[in-house]
C-alpha cells in the first residue's frame, strides 16, 4: 500500500512538473518490427554454389516433390554441377542413372565416367563397379592411373581378368604409357597358373621381341673365357664397332625360346591364334628356325579352330606342293573357298584364280568336300 501511495505521489509531482513548463507530456512512438529477410530459395542457393542444395535439387528433379516438376534432364545437370563440386552421391545417382535410363537411353559408358568419379572421391563399392563395367567391356577406358591402381589392387587378390586386363593395359598402352616388361610380368602370373589367354600374350610378345647382337671370339678355342658373351647390342653397327679384329658378330632373338615355349603350351590346349601364330613363325623361318613339318602341322591345327589365315597359308602349300608329295589343287580349293567363306577376300581371289586351271571333274569334287566340312 505504501509503495503504491509512494509511486502516485512521484507521478504527481512529474506531471505537476510538465504542466508547470507548459509542455504536455510527448507520447513515446510506436516500436518498428523487425523485417525478417525471406529466406532463398532451393534453386537460388544451388545457383549460389552451395553444393548441398546443388545435390538436393537435382534429388528432386529427378524424382519430382517439394513442389518441384520431375525433370530429369534438368536433374542430371544439377546432380553434375554437385559431383564436380566433390559431392560422391551425386556421382553415384548419375551413374545408377545413366546404367538405368533415367536420364534416356541407357549409357553404361556414360555411367563408368561417374562410377569412376564416385571412386576418385573415395567410395570403394563405386570402385568395384565401374571395374566390373570396364572389365565386361562396358567401356574402353580404364580411366588413368588410378583406375589402374583399382585394378592392380583386383589384381593382387588373384583375378585372373584383373591381371589379363593389366597385361593389355600395358602392352598397348590404354590410358597409360606402353611399358612392355610390365605387360609381361602380369602375363607370366597368369601364364604360370595356367591361364591359356595370358600364355598366348606371353608368347607373342617374347616371340616379337627385336633382335639384338652378341659378340663371339673367331678363336674357338678363346671363348670359354668370353665373359662378355651374353652382353647383347641393339644394332647391328653397334656390335661390328665393338667386335674389334677377333670377334665376329652373331644374332640373338632374346624371345625366342621362351615365346616358342609359352606359344606352344597354349596351342596344344586348342589356343587357334597361338597354333597360327607358331605356324607363321616355321614357315617363315625368322621368327623361329624353318621347319615345315610343324608349320603345317601347327597350321592345320588352326585350320581346325577355324582360323581362316591358317586355311590360306595351307592352300597356298597344297598348291605348290609344299609339304606333299605334288600339287594339290583339290586340296587347295577346298581350303581356299572355307578361308573365302569366312571373309578373307584374297582368299577367294586365289581360289578363283586356281579353278581356271582346274577341269571340271576336280572343280566338282573340291566343292563336294567343301560342302562336307561345312556339313552342307
Amino acid at each position: 500500500m505504501r509503495i503504491a501511495v509512494i509511486a502516485a505521489v512521484i507521478a504527481a509531482a512529474f506531471a505537476g512538473q510538465a504542466m508547470a513548463q507548459g509542455k504536455p507530456a510527448a507520447k513515446s512512438a510506436p516500436a518498428a518490427k523487425a523485417v525478417t529477410p525471406a529466406k532463398p530459395s532451393l534453386a537460388q542457393q544451388a545457383a549460389e554454389g552451395d553444393v548441398a542444395a546443388q545435390l538436393e535439387l537435382g534429388q528432386s528433379l529427378l524424382n519430382g516433390g517439394k513442389g518441384i516438376k520431375k525433370n530429369p534432364t534438368e536433374a542430371a545437370q544439377w546432380l553434375a554441377l554437385a559431383a564436380s563440386n566433390g559431392k560422391s552421391e551425386a556421382a553415384i545417382l548419375l551413374a545408377n542413372g545413366h546404367e538405368q535410363g533415367w536420364f534416356g537411353k541407357r549409357d553404361p559408358a556414360a555411367a563408368a565416367e561417374w562410377w569412376y568419379r564416385a571412386g576418385d572421391l573415395g567410395d570403394a563399392e563405386a570402385r568395384q563397379r565401374f571395374l566390373t563395367l570396364y572389365l565386361d567391356g562396358q567401356t574402353e577406358s580404364i580411366g588413368g592411373p588410378a583406375g589402374v591402381r583399382w585394378l592392380e589392387q583386383m589384381a593382387a587378390q588373384d583375378n585372373t581378368r584383373a591381371i589379363l586386363a593389366l597385361g593389355r593395359i600395358y602392352e598397348f598402352g590404354e590410358g597409360m604409357v606402353v611399358d612392355h616388361a610390365k605387360a609381361q610380368r602380369w602375363y607370366r602370373i597368369a601364364a604360370i597358373a595356367g591361364n591359356v589367354e595370358a600364355q598366348f600374350r606371353l608368347g607373342s610378345m617374347l616371340l616379337a621381341e627385336p633382335a639384338a647382337w652378341r659378340l663371339l671370339f673367331k678363336d674357338i678355342g678363346r671363348e670359354k673365357d668370353n665373359t662378355e658373351r651374353d652382353r647383347l647390342y641393339p644394332t647391328r653397327d653397334a656390335a661390328e664397332q665393338a667386335a674389334g679384329t677377333d670377334r665376329w658378330i652373331d644374332i640373338m632373338r632374346p624371345g625366342m625360346i621362351h615365346g616358342e615355349y609359352w606359344l606352344t603350351k597354349a596351342a596344344l590346349r586348342g589356343h587357334p591364334q597361338a597354333a597360327l601364330m607358331l605356324g607363321e613363325a616355321y614357315l617363315g623361318g625368322r621368327d623361329l628356325p624353318f621347319d615345315l613339318g610343324q608349320a603345317m602341322r601347327w597350321l592345320s591345327a588352326a585350320a581346325i579352330a577355324g582360323e581362316p589365315h591358317a586355311m590360306k597359308l595351307l592352300a597356298d602349300l597344297a598348291a605348290s606342293g609344299q609339304g606333299l608329295f605334288a600339287p594339290d589343287p583339290v586340296r587347295a580349293w577346298v581350303n581356299y573357298e572355307l578361308a573365302a567363306s569366312a571373309g578373307l577376300k584374297d582368299a577367294e581371289d586365289a581360289r578363283d584364280k586356281l579353278a581356271k586351271g582346274m577341269s571340271a571333274r576336280q572343280l566338282s569334287r573340291g566343292r563336294q568336300i567343301a560342302g562336307d566340312l561345312r556339313g552342307n
